[in-house]
């Protein structure tokens, strides 16, 4: 997914994230909120977004993915997991970049293991190989 496309997807599912978050909102309503929050950071809809791409594709453990974003897991893993039912209101042409098979059984789960990964692909690029 290219970098205009993410930020495409983005812009698409911000109405639907302020809809279903009104939704919530008004289910709320009334209810005593003590204890509710479950105590996880606050993330952008950007990075939501992100996370739950990334979670969804399983390009890259939301432990690491967390490391690079300067995030605690459980708040990436907590807004992923939150995230990617929105993913299903993408466009058409973004929803079959979305399915494509490109699922990862084991993704990079450090720092340097992503490295490899990225070298290995630049080489790949450099090629000429697809």
């Amino acid at each position: 997914m290219s970098r205009d496309q993410f930020d495409r997807l983005v812009t698409e599912l911000e109405p639907w994230r302020q809809t279903l978050a009104e939704a919530e909102r008004e289910k709320r309503k009334g209810i005593n909120r003590r204890g509710y929050n479950p105590g996880f950071g606050f993330l952008d809809h950007q990075h939501r977004v992100l996370a739950a791409v990334l979670s969804h594709r399983n390009t890259v453990t939301l432990t690491l993915a967390a490391r690079l974003l300067g995030r605690d897991r459980n708040t990436l893993s907590y807004h992923a997991h939150r995230t990617r039912p929105l993913l299903g209101f993408a466009s058409p042409d973004l929803a079959a970049i979305l399915a494509q098979p490109r699922r990862r059984t084991y993704p990079p789960r450090s720092i340097e293991a992503l490295q490899n990964e990225i070298t290995a692909y630049e080489t790949n690029i450099n090629s000429g190989s697809s």
